[in-house]
């Protein structure tokens, strides 16, 4: 039996809120000169190992992330390995595909711990319809909005795969079960639980039917319904497994989902190296063209 495992990387971007205000896009802002935090996220996934990158973000957004990051990544491990004659013949391509939040979700569940739970979902439903030989097993988490030594993730590659317990980075003893965006792997059970938590303790639209009554017939306030819209990240993965999960303590972290956070990172002495820009560069798929040839 192969013990390859199938690591899909996440990046949520549908719901995050942040204190910012720009014209752009948060998730546009630089990390560092022409490298933007997007960009960050999903070269950090290609440092981790992922095999497939999803973004989820819904079709407000999807268009312009695509046409900055583009529909594939070169792997960096395997982009320009000096010992091989022809690397260029053993450069690996990670796929990325983008998201939305399925509508009936949204106003109700799409809380930013919900984009996560949704793109693990999306990720594991698409793959299993195609053959049930290559869903992931493994889900690595990159959150665009947070910044730390994205390159020394690449000493963990193969603890972030396994597929027995999970990986967090970790800053001053905490994680991303304290609020934290700091990167984390979780797994198909792990999915379960917290989507579980968050249907068994959202309220919804009717109050629960009195005892003499079959079916609710009274209605809730509206600023009451649908609570699991406003949980925040650490609420959502309450249930998130540290049993035996492997620990990866980072120098330095800024999160700059606030604005005094991100003026605090540009002036800090600390900052992301921008990677080669054939690496972070838009790559995208030839279009094939349609020609429509009359038969006479």
């Amino acid at each position: 039996m192969s013990i390859h495992v199938h690591t899909a990387g996440i990046i949520p971007v549908a719901n995050l809120e942040t204190d910012i205000e720009t014209p752009i896009p948060e998730i546009l802002l630089p990390v560092n000169n022409g490298f933007s935090a997007i960009q960050k996220s999903v070269f950090e996934c290609a440092m981790a190992g992922c095999n497939t990158i999803w973004i989820v973000a819904n079709n407000d957004l999807a268009p312009i992330i695509r046409k900055v990051v583009g529909d594939w990544i070169y792997d960096p491990v395997y982009y320009e390995r000096t010992f091989t004659k022809f690397y260029s013949d053993h450069r690996r391509e990670i796929p990325i595909y983008y998201v939305p939040i399925h509508p009936k979700d949204r106003d109700r569940r799409d809380s930013y711990g919900w984009s996560i739970l949704y793109g693990v979902y999306s990720s594991w439903y698409t793959a299993y319809k195609i053959s049930k030989w290559i869903t992931p097993q493994n889900y690595y988490i990159s959150f665009p909005m947070s910044t730390y030594d994205i390159y020394s993730v690449r000493n963990y590659r193969k603890v972030i795969s396994s597929s027995k317990a999970n990986f967090f980075l970790k800053h001053n003893n905490q994680t991303v079960k304290d609020g934290k965006y700091l990167s984390f792997t979780m797994k198909g059970r792990d999915f379960k639980a917290c989507r579980n938590l968050i249907n068994k303790t959202t309220t919804r639209e009717f109050l629960p039917p009195l005892p003499d009554q079959k079916y609710p017939t009274q209605k809730r306030p509206i600023q009451d319904r649908w609570t699991a819209k406003s949980f925040s990240l650490e609420q959502v993965l309450i249930p998130l497994s540290e049993e035996g999960c492997a620990y990866a303590e980072v120098d330095w972290y800024y999160d700059i989902s606030t604005w005094e956070g991100y003026v605090e990172y540009l002036g800090s002495e600390k900052s992301i190296e921008s990677p080669r820009k054939q690496l972070t560069s838009s790559h995208t798929h030839a279009n094939i063209p349609y020609v429509d040839e009359v038969q006479d």
